[in-house]
Order: C-alpha cells, then sequence, then structure tokens
C-alpha cells in the first residue's frame, strides 16, 4: 500500500493491492482493482469509520502459512482479511453491530478452460462470513466478466466504482499504479539524501 495525493478528490489517497488492508476515520481515499479477487468495506456510521481488504482466496491449507499469516496480520486470505478488518475496526472503537458491508469484485476475467470459479468462490466466502459474523450487507457488485476499480471514503461509507471491461485495461492501470509507486519510491529516496 502507498499514498498519493488525489486532485481530483483533493485527498490523500491510499492504494491498496491484492493481500491488504487498511481502516481510518480519516478524510482521506482508498482504491483498489479487483478481477477475480474480493474486497469487503465495511463501514460505522455511528463512528464515521471504515476500512478495506482486497484478498485472493479464502483460505490457505497449510497450518505453518496460517499461522505465519495471522502473525503478520495479512490480508491475502479471506479468512484473515474479515479478521484483521474487523478487529482494526474494533480496536478503533467500533462496535460489531454498528458495522454494514460493502462487497466488490470476483469476476470471470480468464477464459473458461483457465477460470475455476475463483471470482464466485471468493464471493461466496466474503457474504457466507459476513453472513455468520451477523454483519449486514447493504451493496454488492460482484461476478460478471469485468473487472472493477473501487475508490473508498471512509468517513462517509461512499464508494465510487468504475467498471474495467478487459484484463489488459486492468494489468495497463496497474502497471501506471506500479510506476507511480516507483517514481514516489524514488522521491522519497532522493528527500533522504543529505549532501554537506
Amino acid at each position: 500500500m502507498y499514498s498519493v495525493k488525489n486532485h481530483k478528490f483533493n485527498k490523500d489517497e491510499f492504494i491498496l493491492h491484492p493481500g491488504e488492508y487498511f481502516c481510518s476515520s480519516e478524510n482521506i481515499l482508498m482504491s483498489t482493482i479487483l478481477g477475480s479477487c474480493v474486497s469487503v468495506v465495511l463501514y460505522d456510521s455511528r463512528k464515521k469509520q471504515g476500512g478495506l481488504n482486497h484478498f485472493l482466496l479464502p483460505r490457505v491449507t497449510s497450518r505453518i502459512t496460517e499461522e505465519l499469516l495471522i502473525k503478520e496480520k495479512n490480508a491475502r486470505y479471506g479468512i484473515h482479511a474479515m479478521e484483521v478488518l474487523i478487529n482494526d475496526l474494533l480496536k478503533m472503537g467500533s462496535l460489531k453491530e454498528d458495522l454494514a458491508a460493502k462487497v466488490f469484485g470476483g469476476a470471470s476475467m480468464f477464459d473458461k478452460q483457465s477460470d475455476v470459479g475463483v471470482g464466485q468462490i471468493n464471493t461466496e466466502f466474503a457474504l457466507t462470513y459476513l453472513k455468520k459474523e451477523g454483519i449486514k450487507v447493504i451493496a454488492s457488485d460482484t461476478g460478471g466478466s469485468v473487472g472493477r476499480k473501487i475508490f473508498f471514503f471512509p468517513p462517509t461509507g461512499k464508494i465510487l466504482m468504475k467498471k474495467i471491461s478487459s484484463r489488459k485495461e486492468i494489468l495497463n492501470i496497474s502497471k501506471q499504479d506500479e510506476d507511480l509507486k516507483k517514481s514516489i519510491v524514488e522521491k522519497q529516496q532522493e528527500k533522504k539524501i543529505i549532501l554537506f
């Protein structure tokens, strides 16, 4: 995850990649790009705060890997992505009964031979998990064959979503994000150089 100044919205934008999550009550913007991955947005209207995760698969199969992921708060898998997102919001003062969810992603982006229904599996996991936890889903846009770029505004709970029609467009947007990230890192490194 990294942040940039989004001039269109005049806010700091935190860009999340697969396996990341973020919670905030600040007047910022969070964004991510989704294909078959799923993002769950949790919003607390009482505390005016929320969070976003981006996971690739519902669960990990290795016990050793699972313990490592829990220790590192890695959100690569849905089971951990949901736990850390909920727990961080609870630590920020939210009550579970105040949380509302919005679910996005889960597309079938590849040809039918290579598509094993990962998007559908991710979506079903998210919806089942939220139902089990008693968190109401108030909006969703999942499935289909198009990707999505979502923008989340934590203080209001609002989501803006752009549909991305092809895998090529997703890769292009992702490359632009990576180029921007490299540029930011290079500028930060330049600032660390001290001349005597």
